[in-house]
């Protein structure tokens, strides 16, 4: 038998070629270069294989592989694709598992998340018909003998307006799925990777951490915790030590622990997974902007909470014994009868020089006068929304900043999409919020679970 090929090219140079078509018709080419595996992806097909669109090269490589040889793949249908290769040390099985598409039965859902914790949280609330497939018993996401969204169960979410592209909005594992058996609803809650594998996980009996940068040791946490290479970006930093963590502290809290040590760091996961740690201005992070909307045409609901507990006539900024302290007036918003000596302290660690007393003093003075206004809106669906971005409302007589938004709720349904956000008048775009800026400069940078040789 003789095969005649319509169309040929050469996409590349390589060893054990293979090719898997992906059921939205864009594939991708997997091949092993210097032991090593490589995927070239395409895009879609839609039937047409005269003049295939390449894109970049990729390095796919399993972690710690090499002398890779022997790969095989093949798509089964309706799962997913399985395959193998050799290394000079074993036989090794792949299997990638297809996303099974649940919009069809989606009843309701919600992905919440806020400044003050890294991890964030969704719920959803499902249709659970029947599966129509015979070769399949049962209902459709989950039945008694088999379920696609069981405990760890990886859920995404991607925002979709006609025949756009999907707009990327969260990815989560699953915590908990409850059904009644041979119902047609379940519920289903779970969170980001921070939560699910950092947040869950402790350190046990490896919890002993050589001399060596803190990126390093930042890195080898969330190795530990199963988050791969491709899916952390970690900034890198000259300062060293070394940790003896408590064995039943968590992940999170052992990388919380680490970041005490590097100013104004912090952790957060993108959209698509990626955990990234580094200083507030590290590129890893989606940059924050300000979300200008229409008052009474942008917004279907607003609630304010006045509220003086937080709010202050002065600041002072002060050592422990008081030998270094500076004192500034805060002004209050117009109609606020506060009292003249209500005062806020704010320990500095010993060693803070007086300048930076004095700048300190002024910033959170400065600060304070829009400390004490909490605003909740309902508006649009607004999946590009980011916490700590600025929100600037706009009518006739111009535009007014109200602060940072630092809670985001999308919630979406069979009744439509709508975005809930919350806003702090105490923070400023590009500084954040008051109450960061204040742990900031009073953090005690040392750690009883650190090391030094």
């Amino acid at each position: 038998m003789q095969l005649t090929f319509e169309n040929d090219a050469i996409v590349g140079n390589g060893t054990y070629p293979d090719f898997i078509q992906f059921p939205k018709t864009e594939g991708q080419l997997f091949f092993i270069t210097g032991g090593l595996l490589y995927g070239t992806p395409s895009n879609r097909f839609n039937g047409d294989f005269s003049a295939p669109v390449w894109q970049d090269t990729v390095y796919i490589s399993p972690k710690n592989d090499t002398g890779l040889s022997n790969l095989e793949l093949k798509s089964l249908s309706g799962f997913g694709i399985v395959g193998c290769f050799r290394t000079p040390y074993a036989q090794k099985l792949l299997i990638h598992e297809y996303m099974f598409e649940m919009d069809r039965y989606l009843d309701s859902g919600s992905i919440k998340c806020s400044m003050d914790t890294p991890i964030t949280t969704f719920t959803l609330s499902l249709e659970n018909p029947i599966n129509e497939n015979p070769e399949y018993e049962g209902n459709v996401a989950i039945s008694e003998e088999s379920s696609l969204l069981s405990p760890g169960s990886k859920v995404v979410f991607e925002f979709i307006i006609g025949d756009s592209e999907p707009y990327p909005i969260g990815t989560f594992y699953v915590d908990r799925s409850n059904f009644e058996l041979l119902g047609e609803s379940i519920s289903v809650d779970g969170r980001n990777i921070i939560g699910k594998a950092l947040g869950d996980q402790s350190f046990d009996e490896d919890n002993s951490y050589s001399y060596q940068l803190l990126h390093q040791t930042i890195r080898d946490i969330l190795y530990k915790a199963n988050i791969s290479t491709d899916e952390m970006l970690v900034q890198n930093t000259s300062l060293s030590a070394g940790y003896l963590f408590d064995p039943n502290m968590s992940f999170l809290d052992g990388v919380m622990e680490v970041l005490k040590a590097l100013d104004n760091w912090q952790i957060k996961e993108l959209v698509d997974g990626t955990v990234v740690i580094g200083a507030s201005t590290f590129a890893g992070f989606a940059s924050n902007s300000s979300y200008v909307f229409q008052r009474d045409k942008e917004i279907f609901t607003r609630s304010i909470v006045r509220d003086d507990q937080e709010a202050y006539r002065r600041v002072c900024v002060h050592n422990r014994d008081f030998s270094i302290k500076v004192y500034r007036n805060v002004q209050t918003y117009t109609g606020w009868n506060l009292q003249a000596n209500k005062t806020l302290y704010i320990n500095v660690p010993e060693g803070t020089s007086l300048t930076d007393a004095e700048s300190y003093a002024n910033q959170i003075a400065d600060s304070l006068q829009y400390v004490g206004k909490i605003e909740s809106f309902t508006g649009p669906f607004r999946p590009q929304l980011l916490l700590g971005d600025q929100a600037v409302i706009v009518n006739s007589e111009g535009s007014t900043s109200l602060g940072l938004i630092t809670e985001i709720t999308h919630r979406f349904s069979k009744d439509g999409f709508y975005t809930d956000f919350t806003v702090d008048s105490g923070g400023k775009l590009g500084k954040g919020r008051l109450s960061d800026y204040i742990s900031r400069i009073t953090k005690d940078r040392t750690s009883s679970s650190r090391v030094y040789e």
